[in-house]
């Protein structure tokens, strides 16, 4: 039972929103590097009477932009202006010295106009990209800001700004890549810096995440604030005596002390210091500072240490303290059925319920416990009541799907299954068992189901390369098509993936048998005679487990 915890504190959520950039700390003035962009009639041998003036008013204007004179030297982006209508670079000083005057709408009316004139012109579209996203207009700041960086690809400030776009679409991968290539900016700010470490934590680079949040800690001039949020990366970041030490050194008066508390409570309880966990736990109680996550949290630390009726004690304070809330309902009824109490997971279930009658994932955990006591039709009715109140919870898709299959209703599990993948493709589980379904309906080389149970395979493999049984399953299709070799690979990689499976060990022996290899495949027959069709139900009903501690954990521990 590990209770629903989790290192995603609110303050932490709300600190990376807000206001991203001011307009001075964005403009990274290109266009008065030089040659960086050299007005066009610089650059030819002759000039006519008025591009000499446009070129002397330009050159004004670069100076007085350096001095901070921007209204003076708006007036002479004007004048370039109005010798050279048919130039982008007029425009283009035009917007710089309105965004830095502080008007960046009027800023982008007169890019756009230096962009009519010139579409190729990159100073203009990168710095209208940067004043859109100033403006928080992200998916236009992000196609423009991309067009430069396919021109300049190492260009810091934009890789920053799209870094952070990528950020917060969730594509932690592209954050990291375009966070290392705006390394100054990013170290140079706090606030990015946090970010940048969470997305190596979203991505599952712990020790590099780690390693720049300690650097990180080291700066001067940090907020109590900052070294908060640094502290719940750490721990993240499961790191957690640092995360401890961080916790302890902020003040005593820190603007959040449950957050504080709580937090250094979640890190000794990773670190499986559970005693510390109960008494930190314990003095914020006593200073009548609960939240739902606080009772949560205990009583996963008391059955931790071997407390349970504690733990249950923990749990019932809770649902006490915060009927409405389903966090303990979650939690007390998941510790039941870990006990085999599934009289008092339905009891506590149904109260919640009552209390909270909209809440998906009560009805998904009632649905499970209902499965593991073989009640079928009541679990059905639940898990489609989940479906009708989260049609995209891709859980409630496994669980309404694996219930079918318990009743030996094949097709409409793959149906279930399908339609979870359209809602939710990136759940594994939801492959893995569309193509057992199929496979209890029987397939064949020339079955309509090969190629719809080989892709859900492939993809299940894409979405998790350590995913045994997925091999498991590309191996017996394989096999079907007499492509032995292929299946020996697949299924020598699902044993070394679980090398404790029956059913692999049995399928490898098949196979090991069909390429001739006799003396392979008697000794593993040897050890399993056939494959077991209780551990294909034990595997179902591990993963409904797993729906339900996932549940229990989800959402929580949020101070």
């Amino acid at each position: 039972m590990h209770g629903r915890i989790s290192w995603a504190p609110a303050t932490l959520r709300k600190a990376m929103c807000g206001r991203r950039y001011g307009v001075l700390r964005l403009i990274v003035l290109s266009i008065l590097l030089p040659g960086a962009a050299g007005s066009s009639w610089a650059q030819t041998q002759s000039l006519t009477p008025a591009q000499q003036k446009a070129d002397i008013a330009y050159q004004e204007g670069m100076r007085l932009l350096r001095q901070r004179q921007y209204a003076e030297a708006l007036g002479r982006f004007k004048e370039v202006e109005q010798f050279t209508p048919h130039l982008p670079q007029g425009y283009t000083g035009e917007a710089i010295s309105l965004a830095l005057m502080g008007k960046p709408e009027q800023a982008v009316a007169a890019l756009h106009k230096a962009l009519e004139i010139d579409p190729t012109y990159w100073v203009a579209r990168r710095e209208l990209g940067i004043i859109e996203w100033q403006l928080n207009r992200k998916d236009e700041a992000a196609k423009d800001l991309a067009q430069v960086a396919k021109l300049f690809p190492d260009d810091p400030s934009v890789n920053v700004i799209l870094g952070e776009y990528q950020f917060e679409n969730k594509n932690y991968a592209q954050a990291n890549e375009l966070f290392s290539k705006s390394s100054a900016q990013v170290a140079a700010s706090p606030r990015l810096s946090l970010m940048a470490a969470q997305a190596l934590i979203k991505t599952g680079q712990l020790q590099k995440a780690a390693a720049s949040l300690e650097a990180l800690n080291l700066a001067p001039g940090l907020t109590p604030q900052q070294r908060f949020q640094i502290a719940w990366l750490l721990g993240k970041a499961k790191d957690y005596s640092k995360a401890i030490q961080a916790f302890n050194a902020l003040p005593r008066d820190f603007s959040d002390p449950f957050g504080r508390g709580y937090g250094l409570a979640l890190a000794y309880y990773e670190s499986g210091q559970y005693s510390e966990c109960v008494k930190t736990l314990s003095g914020l109680e006593a200073q009548g500072m609960t939240r739902p996550e606080l009772f949560s949290l205990l009583g996963a630390a008391e059955e931790k240490s071997g407390h349970t009726l504690r733990a249950y004690d923990a749990f019932r304070q809770g649902i006490y303290r915060f009927p409405r809330d389903d966090e303990n309902y979650l939690n007390i009824s998941t510790l039941a059925v870990q006990h085999f109490n599934y009289d008092v997971a339905l009891q506590v279930l149904g109260s919640g319920i009552r209390e909270i009658p909209n809440d998906y994932k009560l009805f998904l955990t009632r649905g499970v416990v209902y499965t593991l006591r073989k009640e079928l039709a009541k679990a059905q009715a639940d898990y489609e009541k989940a479906l009708a109140l989260a049609p995209q919870e891709s859980s409630a898709y496994v669980s309404l799907g694996i219930c079918f299959m318990d009743q030996d209703r094949y097709a409409e599990a793959a149906q279930i299954f399908r339609q979870g993948i359209q809602k939710q493709a990136k759940d594994v589980l939801l492959y893995y068992f569309l193509a057992d379904s199929l496979f209890r309906q029987g397939i064949t080389a020339s079955s309509p189901f090969y190629q719809e149970a080989f892709d859900a395979v492939q993809k299940s493999i894409t979405l998790d390369p350590n995913f045994a049984f997925a091999y498991l399953q590309r191996g017996r299709l394989e096999l079907i098509r007499n492509q032995t070799d292929a299946a020996i690979r697949d299924l020598e990689r699902a044993r070394q993936l679980a090398p404790d499976s029956r059913t692999i060990l049995y399928q490898l022996g098949v196979a090991y048998r069909k390429a001739g290899r006799k003396d392979e495949a008697e000794k593993l027959f040897a050890r399993v005679s056939e494959a077991s069709k209780e551990e294909a139900a034990r595997f179902r009903k591990g993963k409904l487990m797993e729906i339900m501690v996932t549940l229990s954990n989800n959402g929580a521990g949020s101070p």
